[in-house]
């Protein structure tokens, strides 16, 4: 059960861009888990897979004692270290951690599954977990402008041709085996989170996503992926901020 390939992460511009140009939907995503597990958690120590360049596990510290990321990529931990000096930061896989065993309260994995072979990586959650503890897999999908008629469904499109996706990125969180990797599934949600953003945050933000990092990496240049990415969305920010929305999806097993 691996689909998509991570490699496009090993890019010292993209885990600038996801250091500086992510807009806050990890921390929206973790209040609403952290609302639902309320006195069901410890607020102990944290474990965040595929922690990227430190986000995900940003929006974890209000809620812990200690936060500790994982991601292969040390363009990425560096981002993310700097970020939050306070935290652990270590590289390793998702199907091999490198971390001792029933040591974490809780486990997030911020669309990093979808990257991994998710039997061994959720036999590794099931082996790190503290008793009592839970495992919160979410992802949300690109934010789309909100604005009435089909003018920014139209936008997208062209942004999806001139930057297609990457292939294989698709991964069910409600299916996934989590009984046979000793887990049980308490919860699968899917819902929308709401952002507000201006031209430049919006623009900022496709512009780390990663159809624009394959787009560049594959020979187009960084000033010509700005340029369409402003010719697309920049009009329809013409009367100023836009709220942006982001169809997010939770699970919390344990």
């Amino acid at each position: 059960m691996c689909s998509a390939s991570a490699r496009i992460y090993d890019s010292e511009r993209l885990a600038s861009c996801y250091a500086a140009d992510r807009p806050p939907v990890h921390a929206a995503i973790c209040a609403r888990l952290f609302s639902a597990l309320a006195a069901g958690c410890p607020a102990g120590r944290a474990l965040d897979i595929g922690c990227g360049a430190g986000a995900s596990s940003a929006a974890l510290v209000p809620y812990v004692s200690h936060v500790t990321g994982v991601d292969p990529y040390p363009r990425m931990l560096r981002q993310a270290q700097a970020s939050l000096p306070a935290a652990t930061f270590v590289q390793g896989s998702a199907e091999a951690l490198p971390l001792e065993a029933r040591g974490y309260d809780i486990i997030t994995a911020a669309g990093s599954l979808n990257y991994a072979d998710v039997r061994a990586a959720l036999a590794e959650v099931s082996r790190v977990l503290a008793p009592g503890g839970h495992f919160a897999p979410y992802d949300f999908s690109t934010g789309r402008i909100s604005i009435a008629g089909s003018q920014a469904a139209d936008c997208f499109r062209t942004f999806e041709r001139a930057f297609p996706w990457p292939p294989g990125y698709s991964l069910d969180l409600g299916a996934l085996p989590y009984r046979e990797c000793g887990l049980t599934l308490l919860m699968h949600e899917e819902f929308s989170v709401e952002i507000e953003m201006s031209r430049t945050q919006y623009i900022r933000y496709v512009m780390s996503e990663t159809n624009v990092e394959a787009a560049i990496a594959g020979g187009m240049s960084e000033g010509d992926a700005w340029d369409t990415c402003r010719r697309v969305f920049g009009p329809l920010f013409s009367n100023g901020p836009r709220p942006v929305i982001f169809q997010a999806v939770l699970a919390v097993a344990k």
